[in-house]
């Protein structure tokens, strides 16, 4: 048994509900259900009854939560001892977004921290590519996902709709819904995009409407105004001189906020994290 395993028995046991247990984790409901159920049969024993109200200690687990707990002091106590310097809110910050996100999200909690956390300074990689968290080229993502990685801690900010969009006072009738798009010319992504479900629909649909494509959301937005086509564009990126036609049915994006389990507790990574949370929910509310 790791640290890792004391940790979420605590958050379980402490919240009562698996949903409790995740938010505390920042991880997804079914990853707390899936690592219970593991450190469970490696323990070969029940730790907590599934009741309808939520999950209660067995007499196995009460006998786990005191020594637990005892555990968790001790990493406390490690943690002021020795990464003092994580303590402090001071420091670089590296954050990873994609352009649109970087260029519309990003700015206003950056002019927050500099009121709140001078000491902070943050490096902002912008790119539709993804930075590998894991192996610390970046810090906290911004990432527009439906599937977070699991070995990462995270907040879903926002769910973001997918809209089709043509340039704004266009004189010819627009299409009415999906069953008109068939045969106008449409604007598609390059590989690395087709890791969302809305480009993945557009070339299910439309392979064949695809007049040209681009591996950024900013240039699509760009080549729709200019005429080129119908653009696929989330909610957040739907800038003047476009209209806003129907959404796609099913297909819906999410905005999460990321990092790596070992710099959830880091209080510059905190600080950056608060200040994100509070400025993406006021951008995009």
């Amino acid at each position: 048994m790791n640290w890792n395993d004391l940790e979420l028995f605590l958050a379980i046991a402490e919240a009562g509900t698996l949903a409790g247990a995740a938010r505390t984790l920042r991880v997804n409901h079914s990853t707390v259900f899936r690592r219970l159920n593991a450190l469970e049969a490696d323990l070969d024993t029940r730790l907590f009854e599934r009741q309808p109200e939520g999950y209660a200690l067995t007499p196995a687990g009460e006998k786990m939560l005191a020594p637990a707990r005892q555990a968790q002091a001790a990493v406390q106590s490690i943690e002021l001892d020795i990464a003092g310097q994580d303590l402090q809110a001071e420091g670089a910050v590296r954050l990873t977004a994609a352009p649109n996100i970087a260029r519309t999200l990003v700015p206003p909690a950056v002019r927050a921290l500099r009121d709140s956390h001078p000491g902070i300074r943050l490096e902002i990689l912008v790119g539709d590519n993804d930075y590998d968290l894991g192996r610390r080229q970046a810090d906290i993502a911004l990432r527009a996902t439906v599937r977070p990685p699991e070995q990462l801690v995270g907040r879903r900010l926002a769910d973001l709709a997918w809209w089709v969009c043509r340039p704004a006072m266009l004189g010819d009738d627009p299409p009415a819904g999906l069953q008109d798009l068939t045969g106008r010319p449409v604007i598609g992504a390059d590989s690395t995009l087709m890791r969302l479900n809305a480009f993945q629909w557009l070339e299910d649909h439309h392979a064949t409407d695809i007049v040209a494509r681009a591996n950024d959301l900013t240039t699509m937005g760009a080549l729709a105004r200019a005429g080129v086509g119908y653009a696929l564009l989330p909610a957040d990126q739907v800038e003047p001189g476009l209209d806003r036609l129907f959404t796609i049915p099913g297909i819906e994006g999410q905005l999460w906020l990321l990092t790596h389990p070992d710099l959830r507790r880091v209080r510059r990574i905190d600080a950056v994290w608060n200040a994100l949370v509070e400025t993406t929910h006021r951008g995009l509310g």
